[in-house]
């Protein structure tokens, strides 16, 4: 997943050609809970690397395939 203020790019091999909705999108097992819980946050957590590592605690705490060890990685745009 690529993400910036204009665009959002997610790259899946599941072939159904998914967009990604506005706002929120989350990946791989578990991110169904992963991104209902950032869908939950998006109004109150305005800090992108804040919100998904609540959204993460979220769905790990929810016993589904997420995991609390999470890497979080924020690139500064060039453009």
């Amino acid at each position: 997943m690529v993400d910036d203020k204009k665009v959002r790019l997610i790259l899946t091999g599941n072939g159904n050609g998914d967009a990604p909705e506005p706002g929120v999108a989350a990946i791989a097992p578990g991110g169904s809970h992963a991104l209902a819980a950032a869908r939950a946050l998006a109004n109150y957590e305005h800090n992108a690397g804040m919100l998904c590592r609540k959204a993460m605690e979220i769905a790990a705490a929810a016993g589904v395939y997420a995991t609390d060890r999470v890497t979080i990685e924020m690139l500064r745009s060039t453009m």
